[in-house]
């Protein structure tokens, strides 16, 4: 099995030259900040007059236009008063990006906060945070460049057959996969998906895109996602995320089942947030959504590097199905969950 990727660095050379395209105050301390994608590296940057994140876009996230599709996306929310980590423009052409050869760079100001400390608070505010973007985005009139999200995606049965070469023992749990997918799929269809209006999404939602202070989010991060496509797409995703590491017992990468309070907690979160609350076919499609988000988000890595983070494909393709599986079969109670209290039993 090959090991883990080491995580990209700046070089010191490499971030002198870059800073100098912009106007900072003098620079009392430059050092590495080990998160996120290990291929995008980061650094802090303090100074006499603040701290700043340089970044490092990673192969495959350097497309110019989409580059300036979402560095708009973050400019508008920004002056919407949305939680995001302001873009610091270059000195002489106002740019919000940095090109040195092949390589693009980008400069924000640093939010101080903390990360996700996994309590229903968080998640409330995490789906508060979610709708107000997607308000402020609904007439979104600029540019999008093309690409999709999980629902119905391509990649899939590639993603199993190649799994399947690399583990035979998977053949069976991977069939089984391919079958959940397309069910799940075609419930979302028969919904009304391709009725559903579109407006930007972040694309990413997750618990570490974004910090806290107690209960509430103060930053949204890592826009390298986004793209257009229906709210409750992202909704489904996020509540995934959040309930399934809820529901973690730390034994595991993934839990067999997600914390229905933190499903509960992201849409009540929502529609707070919200002028248009969330109709009745898009708390339907949820669960089908969730499964699908969960399927592609497990399936295209292992396909890609035989594992899952630290756990071997093989072991966390059975993991994965049982977890999806829990999830068919258990939709109702997901659907009725977005419906009551957090912590009622009912």
């Amino acid at each position: 099995m090959p090991e883990q990727s080491a995580r990209v660095q700046l070089g010191s050379a490499e971030t002198a030259e870059v800073l100098k395209h912009f106007e900072l105050p003098v620079v009392n301390e430059v050092r590495a900040y080990e998160r996120g994608s290990r291929r995008s590296p980061k650094a802090i940057i303090r100074t006499l007059g603040g701290t700043y994140l340089l970044k490092r876009r990673a192969a495959g996230h350097d497309d110019p236009d989409r580059i300036r599709f979402q560095h708009a996306v973050q400019i508008h929310l920004e002056q919407e008063g949305c939680p995001v980590a302001a873009l610091v423009r270059t000195r002489r052409s106002g740019n919000t990006r940095v090109r040195r050869g092949s390589r693009v760079y980008e400069l924000f100001e640093f939010v101080s906060g903390t990360r996700c400390d996994d309590t229903l608070g968080q998640v409330n505010s995490s789906g508060g945070a979610m709708a107000r973007m997607h308000d402020v985005c609904m007439g979104w009139s600029g540019p999008v460049p093309g690409g999709s999200g999980y629902h119905a995606s391509d990649d899939v049965q590639q993603a199993l057959d190649r799994i399947v070469e690399r583990f035979d023992e998977t053949r069976d749990q991977c069939q089984a996969l391919g079958a959940t997918f397309e069910a799940a799929k075609s419930k979302v269809d028969a919904l009304g998906w391709a009725d559903l209006p579109c407006t930007i999404v972040h694309g990413d939602w997750h618990p570490g895109n974004m910090l806290f202070t107690g209960d509430d989010v103060v930053a949204l991060l890592d826009f390298d996602s986004a793209r257009s496509e229906p709210r409750i797409s992202e909704f489904a995703n996020g509540a995934l995320q959040f309930a399934m590491r809820l529901g973690s017992t730390g034994k595991a990468a993934l839990p067999e089942s997600p914390n229905l309070d933190a499903v509960c907690a992201m849409r009540r979160g929502y529609d707070s947030g919200t002028f248009e609350p969330l109709e009745y076919e898009e708390r339907a499609m949820t669960p089908w959504l969730m499964i699908q988000a969960m399927i592609v988000e497990g399936v295209v890595p292992v396909a890609m590097r035989g594992r899952f983070g630290s756990v071997p494909g093989s072991v966390f393709i059975e993991h994965l199905r049982r977890a999806s599986s829990w999830i068919e079969d258990n939709a109702t109670d997901v659907i009725e969950a977005l419906d009551r209290l957090p912590g009622s039993s009912t």
